[in-house]
Parts: C-alpha cells; sequence; structure tokens
C-alpha cells in the first residue's frame, strides 16, 4: 500500500512527546504520548508497555522517582486544574499529590524523593493563586508605571502573574509556596542534601534588564523561603531557551550559563552563553567552558524543531567530571560533552543531520536523548554517554502518521556571502514527486528571530507546502545562531547583510537545483522573517508574490506597542529617533510594491502588534489600488501561526491559494 502526501491537518497529528524519563535501575522509560492519551512505560528489553493515566487530559512531564519505583506526572482535573500525581510501578495506584488552585508546572523529585518541588503562576502574597486573585477584581484598570508590563501570549504582567515555586510532601499533603513577590523564579532545581534549590529569578533586577537573571538558592527546610543571592553582576541565561542550572553532586557548587557581559553591553543581539561554576559558600564564580569553532556557545536556539519538551538541556555526570548538553552548530542540535577536568573546551558527542533536544539524567554511563531528523518526528533514544553511540531506540512519536504519511527530505547547500565575511547554510526542498525535467514555483521562506537559526528537524509547514507543489528554500543568513559570532551578530540582520545573504542563496539554489523555476518565486516568514519579506516587497524585484506573516512594518508602533520596548535615548534627540525608525519601516517604502502582497496576523500579537498590518496594508492599497494586496487578521492568535484547528486550516489555505494564484 502505497503512502499519501502530507496535508495541513498533519500538522495537527504530528505528535510531540511532552516530556520523558529514563530508569536505567528497571531499564523502563516513560513518555507522555498525546497519541495515547497519557503517560507510556515501556520495558526496553522485553518491549511491553503499557499506559498509566489518572483519567485526565493534558498528561505530562513524567519522571521516575530516585529509586525507579515511582513515576511523577501532571495531569488536568476537571474543576481543579492541573494537578501533580505519583503512580506505583508495583500496585499500579494513582495518588493524587496536590489539591491546588492553579496549575501546577515542572515537577521535579527531591534527591531522597521525599519532596516534590513545582513551580506556579501565583499572587503576590503567599498562598493566592494567579488565578484567584484575578477573579477577585476583573474590572479594575491595569495600573502601568514601568517597561516589561505585557508578554506576548499572556497579556498585562501583573503582581497576580508571576512564576513563584513551592514543595509538597511526595506523599501527599499542604504544598508550601517558598517565594512570593512581584517576581519570576524560574528553572528551579534541587541540592543533593534536598533541603537547598536554587533558581533563576528577577528578583534583584530592575524591569528593563530584560534578560537580566541572578542565580538564587532558596532554604526548603528549616526556615522555608529563606533566600540567598549566589551570583553577582551576572547574567544568567533564561531567556529565550533557558538551562536549568545544576548542582555538582557534592553540593558544593553550581553549573550555570552566563550571558557573555561584553556582548550584553555592545547591545549587538543576544549574547553568546558559557557555562562558570559558581561555589555555593563564597559566590565565587569560575569559567569552565571556552567555545570554539565546533561548539562557541552552550544554548542553542532551534526554530524548526519542535521536540524535546518537558526534557532539560544540561545535565551532570554522577561522579561531577562531565557536564552534557546541547548547543546549536551548523544546522545541528548537537550533544556535547565537557570534561571540568579539561581544558574548558566542549566534545561532540552526537551530531550529525539531526536535532538533539533535551536529555535525561546520566545514569550508569546511559543517558536518554530526544531528537529528530528532516523526515524522522520526535524519537527518544537511548546512548552511550562516553561514545555518543545509539545504543537502542526507546520511543517514536507519529508512528501512525509515519506508516500512513510519506515525507521527503531536503538537499544542503552552502554559500560563501558576497563580503567574505561568512558562509551561509541552507536547505532545497524538492516538491513530492516531482518530475524530472519539469520547473516548479519555489518559495522562499525566511526564519523569525532573527537569532534562531532552522535546523535539520522535521518542518511539517515545508512537507505540506512541497505536497501542494511548491519548492521550498531556507537558509540561515548572518543574524542566525549557531555558525559563530560573526555570523550571529545582529547587526548583519538589519545592516543589509541577511538581505543580500538571501538573495545570493536563492541566485545559487537555482544554479544549482534544475527543478527550480527561476521565474516563478516567492516569499514568506513570520516575525522576523515578515519584517525581511515586507523588506524584500518594498526593495527587490526578483519575486512575484509575497506573503508576510505576523510581520514588523512600522517600527513606531513596535516601539511604543511591542511587549519588547524600545529605546530612543542612542539619539540626539527623539525627533531624529522617530525620523530613523520611520526611515526603517517598511510602511515608508509602500510605493514601491508592485507585486501581490498578502499580510496574515494575529489579534492577540504583543510582539509584533497587528495595528502594524494594518497600517501596511491600508498604504499599500491606497498607492496601489489595482494591485492584489488582501489582509486576514486571525483572532484569538498571539504572535505565531493559529494552532486552533479550523483556523490554522484556513490561514494554510490562504498562503497556498496566494501563492498558487500569483507565481
Amino acid at each position: 500500500m502505497s503512502k499519501r502526501l502530507p496535508e495541513f491537518a498533519d500538522c495537527q497529528k504530528l505528535e510531540r512527546f511532552n516530556g520523558g524519563d529514563y530508569c536505567e535501575k528497571k531499564n523502563l522509560v516513560c513518555y507522555a504520548s498525546a497519541q495515547t492519551k497519557g503517560i507510556v512505560v515501556k520495558n526496553l528489553e522485553t518491549g511491553e508497555t503499557k499506559l498509566v493515566t489518572a483519567g485526565g487530559s493534558g498528561e505530562a512531564n513524567p519522571s521516575f522517582s530516585p529509586d525507579g519505583s515511582q513515576i511523577l506526572f501532571l495531569s488536568i482535573v476537571k474543576g481543579q486544574g492541573r494537578q501533580i500525581f505519583c503512580h506505583d510501578l508495583e500496585t499500579g495506584e494513582n495518588r493524587q499529590v496536590t489539591q491546588i488552585r492553579g496549575a501546577a508546572m515542572e515537577p521535579i523529585w527531591s534527591p531522597d524523593g521525599t519532596k516534590i518541588l513545582f513551580g506556579m503562576i501565583a499572587g503576590a502574597k503567599k498562598g493566592e493563586s494567579g488565578a484567584a486573585s484575578a477573579k477577585k477584581r476583573p474590572d479594575e484598570p491595569v495600573v502601568i508605571e514601568d517597561f516589561g508590563y505585557k508578554f506576548d501570549g499572556m497579556g498585562f504582567i501583573t503582581p497576580d502573574n508571576h512564576w513563584q515555586l513551592f514543595v509538597v510532601p511526595s506523599a501527599g499533603g499542604e504544598a508550601v509556596q517558598l517565594t512570593e513577590g512581584g517576581y519570576d523564579y524560574l528553572h528551579a532545581n534541587w541540592a543533593p542534601d534536598s533541603r537547598t534549590i536554587v533558581c533563576v529569578s528577577n528578583r534583584f533586577r530592575s524591569r528593563q534588564e530584560s534578560i537580566g537573571y541572578d542565580l538564587l538558592l532558596i532554604n526548603a527546610a528549616e526556615k522555608p523561603g529563606e533566600t540567598k543571592k549566589l551570583s553577582e553582576g551576572s547574567w544568567i541565561v533564561s531567556y529565550p531557551n533557558p538551562i536549568r542550572p545544576v548542582f555538582t553532586p557534592d553540593g558544593k557548587a553550581v553549573i550555570a550559563g552566563i550571558l557573555n557581559p561584553e556582548m550584553v553591553n555592545a547591545n549587538r543581539g543576544y549574547p553568546e552563553a558559557y557555562f562558570f561554576r559558581f561555589e555555593v559558600e563564597t559566590g565565587e564564580k569560575t569559567q569552565v567552558f571556552f567555545g570554539d569553532e565546533t561548539c562557541y556557545q552552550c544554548v542553542q536556539f532551534p526554530y524548526n524543531a519542535g521536540c524535546g519538551w518537558g526534557m532539560d538541556k544540561v545535565q551532570i555526570s554522577p561522579d561531577g567530571r562531565y557536564v552534557y548538553f546541547v548547543s546549536g552548530w551548523k544546522g545541528q542540535g548537537a550533544l556535547f560533552c565537557l570534561d571540568l577536568e579539561g581544558d574548558g573546551h566542549a566534545r561532540l558527542l552526537a551530531g550529525g543531520k539531526q536535532v538533539c533536544h533535551g536529555i535525561s539524567k546520566v545514569q550508569n554511563g546511559r543517558m536518554m536523548v530526544a531528537k529528530s531528523e528532516p523526515d524522522l518526528p520526535e524519537g527518544y533514544y537511548i546512548l552511550d554517554a562516553v561514545t555518543g553511540e545509539v545504543l537502542q531506540k526507546a520511543a517514536q512519536s507519529a508512528e501512525a502518521l509515519l506508516e500512513e504519511v510519506e515525507f521527503g527530505r531536503p538537499e544542503d547547500l552552502w554559500i560563501e556571502t558576497l563580503d567574505g565575511e561568512s558562509m551561509v547554510h541552507g536547505w532545497a526542498f524538492p516538491p513530492h514527486r516531482r518530475e524530472n525535467g519539469k520547473k516548479y514555483p519555489t518559495i522562499l521562506y525566511v526564519h523569525g528571530g532573527p537569532h534562531p537559526f532552522y535546523t535539520y528537524g522535521l518542518t511539517m509547514e515545508f512537507q505540506c507546502l512541497a505536497a501542494q507543489g511548491f519548492g521550498i528554500l531556507y537558509c540561515n543568513p548572518r543574524g542566525s545562531s549557531g555558525y559563530g559570532w560573526a555570523h550571529e551578530n545582529m547587526e548583519r540582520a538589519f545592516d543589509g547583510s541577511a538581505y543580500y545573504d538571501l538573495l545570493q542563496f536563492v541566485d545559487e539554489a537555482v544554479k544549482t537545483f534544475d527543478w527550480i523555476d527561476g521565474d516563478r518565486l516567492g516569499v514568506t516568514g513570520g516575525s522576523y522573517g515578515g519584517y525581511m519579506t515586507n523588506y524584500m516587497a518594498t526593495h527587490a524585484k526578483k519575486f512575484k508574490a509575497y506573503v508576510t506573516q505576523r510581520s514588523i512594518s512600522n517600527e513606531l508602533i513596535s516601539y511604543a506597542n511591542s511587549d519588547m520596548q524600545g529605546k530612543s535615548t542612542d539619539y540626539v534627540s527623539y525627533e531624529d529617533f522617530m525620523v530613523a525608525k520611520l526611515k526603517e519601516s517598511a510602511v515608508s517604502y509602500a510605493e514601491r510594491v508592485d507585486k501581490p502582497l498578502l499580510i496574515l496576523h494575529g489579534t492577540d500579537d504583543y510582539r509584533t502588534p497587528v495595528e502594524g498590518a494594518h497600517q501596511f496594508f491600508v498604504a499599500v492599497k491606497d498607492l496601489h489600488p489595482d494591485l492584489p494586496v488582501k489582509m486576514v487578521i486571525f483572532p484569538h492568535t498571539g504572535h505565531e501561526q493559529p494552532s486552533h484547528p479550523k483556523l490554522q486550516k484556513l490561514y494554510y489555505q490562504e498562503m497556498v491559494d496566494w501563492f498558487r494564484a500569483y507565481l
């Protein structure tokens, strides 16, 4: 039986695991599977599986207890919200651990197995959930006195919706709120003694320091909530791809990622990140990781790798000698091993044309890794922690879809930039079942950011566009991470370098791949990709049609209305600032748009406010009344494509219809 081509409805069927764990003691894995609606426990020796469920929905974040006898997981209970449950592997019984008003998140066993740490959006005062406090004041105005008062997907930020930390006995009982106030306490982890917690927090930072976080130590035993600031003057990695700090096994130090302070001060984009060791007693810090040409930082920002949810990015070996982490490099989500007794340079453990994006704790020289490939959805694999060899595939997501649907695989393409500063890496994805000698309309798809990078991970949207008869070109122009600092420099994303990188990449692709019709080229992209689509629509003549998604079209609207507020103090005067920003805005060049333009945007977008889309549409339509220009606004949609199946189907159909009509 032949497989069918992928359809956009399959985007909703592309199951992604929502957390998983490995228990070497009992040769078991567990993982959250939306397809089977529960937690799957699998015996790696026999292959036998059983389903664990508390009868709720959205079950996620499973993890084995330290002794391997129980599984901790989350389940949404009707009328109660997201609660923590424990499943006894011997008796098969489930025990509800929490009875809270709200939604428990990221539960973590204490090393001795007696307590569970978790986070929750809660009120400014202890004992008051964010949901509860919000219900008390539904009609009150929002008081704004500083920056950082809103965030895409969350709306207005108030003291009643911050991430607080809680501890509850694993046997059940009252949950103790450790933190409070108008701050966030994120990415928490236990000390080996099960009495202290390390976390990342903005408690001692001003709101202007939007990515500035400190390491805090919080007492979870004798004096619950007592706090000690461990770091001083360092910017701990938190946003947008966090690293959960880890204690050394002796409890004397914490390993955490720090943003390069030189790059923070230079204001040249998201800085590189390196590992430092912080001494618990003194706070003294020592850099333990130094980047090089094969691993230049300890974080990765994959744009299209939807895997590894619910798993950490950093682990430490039981003997405290090795740190394992995932980092982006040349389109890969690679797994690296750092010897803390070595020279500070990491060793590639698992790389290639794949994306590793989530790892379990190391046990007896083994670990579980979440990874995907261009034509293979997320899977969980058991790896040898010394050699990186795959010992066994533990689980594969979307197995039913794999049996039914035909997936294609893109081809790599590298080009040298015109100025010789760097190399641009990308891919050409041909239409499914293309015919030899036939040429096809092709879409350049620009990623958002600009700091993230396209990976070797599966991109379902590309698979579906290829099934519609389109070729897809996508690459990592300058401004993208994963190719070294010179390439990552965000100035290059906006000074014309990335623009020429993209044009050059398209030219080279047309020469290299005979299936591309160079006279039928289109452009699309979201966020920064939308910005670049607008820039091309107002500057380039190579393309025949444009679809701009959740784009920036007026820098002044973004300056005031975005959740990432702008800055005018670098200019001589406010007037100079306004003039400069208008010159940088696509709407100022609307008269140059001369090819069909489709605008797709969400009504609830706080990152690139929908007002900009309205202005760009009106300007182009006003100046070019006979040009095909269309705007489609999607309700209940933030800075993303719609997630609701009906809206998502309409979204993709608008895009396909537009390119089919004008390419």
